[in-house]
């Protein structure tokens, strides 16, 4: 068991034993200035045999301070302050006070007496000084002790709430995630239909061929794209046949050039990253002009993805700015998948549109693992958190 399981557990034995080790180590530290208090402060005396009798009375006193803690952290902190119900809180600080001091003074007005008897040796104040003792051990001590753990329980609350924030924001990143992906496959899947059933309305015997390759792609896109992760070879396989189908449709019309240069190895990207920038460049084209390209390069190298892309714009300004919206998409995607790992420009002279766009493969967090559970129980409602 780790320091931070023993900490945040909520198992009831882990629970006991994290109480138990606050309170020895406040004992410790109450018997030792209790011991300096009645060494220095009312009576000389030498340490003799002290051990049964300083066991005894700072044990007796600590289990005051252990009540009037948890009473506390356990009722007047969640009910009043938590909840800025001052004048209640108030009220309680004062009986509280008023516990304190009563306790104090009965136990060593009543009970201390009995334990000097029985050990034949005074430790106990006398009756000049029993007030002042009783007011020292007991209500000038209490407050440390109850800051103290008021301490620690704040300070797990606000762990707790921000722990509970992340995992919110984490599992709202993944559904805008899994959105913005779902945006991107039907505009995908429609359109590469739509230059089927012209082949096959037509008996072209281009549609055989496109189909079988459609059907690579759709189960690609149906079994292979829900990943966070996919391997970085299908990506750009996947891409190089997608591409492959465009040229069947466009034709002699169009001019294409593929350069992948650099291992892929057991590289990892997200799915569909580079797809919209291919999609769009043909998208630009005109599959009528005689003068359609396009051009594209990859470098796999070290961690490093880039690519650069270049094709002519053969449409108008308004069906170009209609095609700005999935770009848009893929943006929010990069910026949510690798923030601050990419790098990603595009420019649009006269009749030719340029996309640049590079990608550390080494994400800065496991998009598997964000909405893993915390190790602490986060099911557990913030108003109930532990205390010590």
């Amino acid at each position: 068991m780790n320091w931070h399981n023993f900490i945040f557990s909520d198992d009831s034995g882990i629970r006991i034993r994290r109480h138990l080790l606050f309170w020895l180590l406040w004992w410790f530290y109450f018997a030792a200035t209790y011991y300096y208090y009645v060494q220095v402060g009312l009576q000389k005396i030498t340490f003799g045999n002290l051990s049964g009798i300083l066991f005894f009375q700072t044990f007796l006193l600590v289990l005051i301070h252990l009540l009037a803690c948890y009473i506390f952290i356990y009722i007047l902190l969640p009910r009043y302050l938590l909840k800025a119900k001052y004048m209640a809180l108030s009220a309680g600080i004062i009986l509280l006070i008023v516990f304190l001091i009563a306790a104090g003074y009965f136990i060593h007005w009543k009970i201390f007496p009995y334990i000097d008897e029985a050990y034949q040796y005074k430790l106990s104040a006398t009756n000049n000084t029993l007030w002042w003792t009783s007011i020292n051990s007991v209500l000038l001590n209490a407050p440390k002790v109850i800051a103290a753990a008021t301490a620690i329980k704040l300070v797990k609350r606000w762990y707790l709430k921000q722990k509970e924030k992340e995992r919110v924001e984490k599992e709202k990143l993944i559904t805008d995630l899994q959105l913005l992906k779902a945006q991107i496959r039907p505009g995908f899947l429609f359109s590469s239909l739509e230059h089927i059933y012209a082949y096959t309305k037509n008996k072209s015997p281009k549609a055989q061929e496109l189909l079988l390759k459609f059907s690579d792609l759709l189960s690609y896109l149906l079994y292979e794209c829900d990943d966070a992760k996919v391997p970085l070879e299908k990506e750009l396989s996947m891409m190089k046949e997608y591409m492959i189908m465009e040229k069947i449709r466009f034709g002699k019309n169009l001019e294409m050039e593929i350069d992948i240069k650099g291992e892929t190895g057991n590289k990892k990207i997200a799915p569909l990253l580079l797809l919209p920038f291919i999609e769009n460049s043909f998208r630009q084209c005109n599959r009528h002009e005689e003068q359609s390209w396009v051009n594209l390069e990859i470098s796999i190298e070290n961690n490093f993805l880039t690519m650069k892309l270049m094709n002519g714009i053969s449409m108008d300004k308004t069906e170009q700015e209609a095609l700005q919206d999935e770009i848009n998409n893929v943006q929010k995607r990069l910026k949510l998948l690798y923030p601050g790992s990419h790098e990603l420009k595009m420019y649009t002279e006269q009749e030719i549109c340029m996309t640049f766009l590079k990608i550390n493969l080494v994400e800065k967090f496991d998009l598997q693992s964000m909405i893993s559970p915390i190790t602490f129980n986060d099911h557990e409602s913030i108003s109930s958190y532990a205390t010590n």
